[in-house]
This record gives C-alpha cells, structure tokens and sequence, in this order.
C-alpha cells in the first residue's frame, strides 16, 4: 500500500504551470501540494481511488497499459492538483507564526504583498481549480465505468457532482432538478 507522502504531482510540474517561482523553497510547495492531494482531491476521487492511485505511481505500474484509465485520470488531475497547490502556497510563502505572532515573509530587494494582494493571487488560483475541478469531474463521470473503486463506498456520485471549493454539497450538479422532487441548488 502506498504511503500518505506519494506525491501525484511534482512540484517541477506545479512551478511550470504557475507563476511560482523556481526558487520557493520546498518546505513551502510540496506541504500545499501533499495537502491539496490529501484533502480536495481526496473529496473528489475518494480514498478508495486515491490510494489506488498513490499505490500504481509508487510500485512505477501507472506506466503499463494495464492502467491506462488511471494514467489519463492522473493526467487529467494534474492542473487542478498544481492550481490548488498554488492557491495553497500562497499565505504559507507569505506569512509565518512566530513565537510573538504572526509576520510577513520579505526581502531587501523585494516589497511584500499586502494580505489583500496575496488573497487575491490565492483567489486567482482557487478560480483556475475549480474549473480544472469541474473538468475532472466531468470526464470522471464520463469514465466512471473504468474506475472500480468510485462505486466501492470510498466515493459518493455526490464527490462527481458538487461545486469544487464549496465543501456543503447541496444535492446535484447546480441548476439541475433532482430525480423525485428534489431541490434546485
């Protein structure tokens, strides 16, 4: 069984897709990327897929075309993953917790952002995963067949359908009338 730290990104891939710089120091990028994972795209794959995901990239098999359905899907993931990590990355870069409270990260040859202007990045790239998000789901509902464990209980159609940074699921995809009466989002 794959362990929690096998990274479905690289924080190389993550760095090319944003305008996060090359030089951000691991212990900011890869804990976003490694939370990202864990958490928003545990909500949407569920933890059955995730760790079959996680297992096939850490035993190198995702490779073989065996799990050809799994390397698309993790293809596919890999710019709601690098968005979100981004969006992630942007308060811990920026800020710190000390001893005496809370500081801005800055640099002689640098002007730090306001808290207002890094808020405004995170929103930038919380926008671009959502649609990646919403794509991913898409294509996961079109493909839903080729993934066993969407239907072992680790994953509710709920996860396939809800909005992607709204964590209340409010019964469908929005603006359609569920089956039996149902409400509209």
């Amino acid at each position: 069984m794959a362990t929690t730290e096998q990274l479905l990104t690289s924080a190389r891939f993550v760095k090319d897709a944003t305008s996060i710089s090359d030089n951000i120091a691991g212990k900011f990028l890869l804990p976003s990327i490694l939370e990202v994972q864990e958490t928003r795209f545990r909500q949407v794959v569920g933890s059955c897929l995730l760790d079959r995901l996680k297992e096939l990239c850490a035993d190198g098999d995702i490779t073989t075309s065996d799990y050809q359905a799994y390397k698309d899907l993790l293809d596919r993931a890999q710019y709601f993953l690098a968005y979100a990590a981004a969006a992630e990355c942007c308060v811990k870069a920026s800020f710190k917790l000390n001893n005496f409270g809370v500081s801005r990260t800055t640099d002689d040859n640098l002007q730090a952002a306001s808290f207002g202007e890094v808020a405004q990045m995170r929103d930038y790239y919380t926008f671009k995963a959502d649609a990646a998000c919403r794509d991913l789901q898409a294509w996961l509902r079109k493909n839903r067949a080729a993934f066993p464990e969407l239907d072992g209980g680790c994953c509710s159609s709920a996860n396939l359908h809800s909005s992607a940074s709204c964590p209340v699921y409010l019964g469908g995809a929005r603006g359609k009338k569920l089956p039996g009466g149902g409400g509209c989002c």
